[in-house]
């Protein structure tokens, strides 16, 4: 597929004081396919949609005069953020009969993102017209020497669709993000949606953190998605020295009961700058791919 896909957008924020915003949105993509379906070596098509929209967040915050000497807390801080967010993006599926569907839309149970120009199923785009109400909550604490950490992190956030394809629902499911790090050593992540209507859990992924500094770290995750998926996993890592340390991780499938993954190796430090990790991986269940792996993986520490 030879195509040209270009977007351009105008926003501008209108805040008042530090509590209020308000970024009117309003933008077009154009996108002209060299080579269409049905249609002859030279012909093509061209595709213009435009969308209008909104991103609006109110910011408040309180202050809590708690202590706890055994969480090394000093004073407590809630900061509070409802975001609201439109999206109407009309005729967005002209053409699709003539477009090769190659990105097209994958399987994803998280809200995808709503503006036109962050949409990466290029050629499998769906009709937008649609609310999301989000509710930011951040608990932070402080400890005695003034230092501010992030104690309490809880994000809520829902789909409201005013139009919709076939089989689906005004309302979304409810998603729900939670991180808990009580103490430099224990961190718990915990991700959820539910069926607003039936209050049925859709999915339900969560981790458990243990770490010793920068000597060693663990990890104990699951992955549930009814019907779909009932995953374990186990990730750690050791310090060998300034420059390696020791990777590992296990992916256990509880309904093939089998491990889908096991991968071991090392990453290295250069200069405190780029991580780069080397990983064997054995794998089980594969159809398509070989059942042994080697991987070269690298992460920015800084820039």
């Amino acid at each position: 597929s030879r195509r040209l896909d270009a977007y351009y957008g105008l926003e501008r924020s209108l805040t008042a004081g530090d509590w209020f915003a308000f970024t009117p949105v309003a933008g077009g993509r154009f996108t002209h396919y060299a080579s269409t379906q049905g249609a002859t070596t030279s012909g093509g098509t061209t595709r213009v949609l435009g969308e209008v929209g909104f991103d609006a967040a109110v910011r408040s915050s309180g202050t809590f005069a708690y202590r706890n000497d055994a969480w090394r807390i000093d004073g407590l801080r809630h900061l509070f953020t409802p975001r609201l967010s439109y999206r109407d993006i009309p005729a967005i599926d002209q053409g699709r009969a003539r477009i090769p569907a190659i990105d097209r839309e994958a399987f994803a149970t998280y809200l995808q993102p709503l503006g036109l120009g962050d949409r990466r199923t290029l050629d499998d785009l769906q009709p937008t017209h649609t609310l999301r109400l989000g509710l930011d909550n951040i608990l932070q604490a402080r400890d005695r020497t003034g230092a501010v950490r992030d104690l309490v992190i809880l994000n809520l956030a829902n789909d409201f669709r005013l139009r919709r394809r076939a089989g689906e629902r005004t309302a979304s499911a409810t998603h729900a993000a939670l991180s808990v790090a009580p103490a430099p050593w224990l961190q718990v992540d915990v991700y959820q949606s539910i069926d607003p209507r039936s209050l049925t859990l859709r999915e339900f992924n969560s981790g458990l953190t243990l770490r010793n500094g920068r000597d060693w770290s663990v990890r104990f995750a699951n992955n549930f998605l009814r019907r779909e998926i009932e995953d374990y996993m186990i990730e750690g890592r050791r310090r060998l020295n300034e420059a390696y340390e020791a990777i590992g991780r296990l992916h256990y499938d509880a309904r093939r009961r089998r491990f889908n993954e096991q991968s071991y190796g090392v990453a290295q430090n250069l200069g405190n700058t780029w991580l780069v990790s080397y990983t064997v991986s054995l794998y089980s269940g594969r159809r398509r791919e070989s059942s042994f792996g080697f991987g070269v993986q690298i992460d920015t520490v800084r820039f």
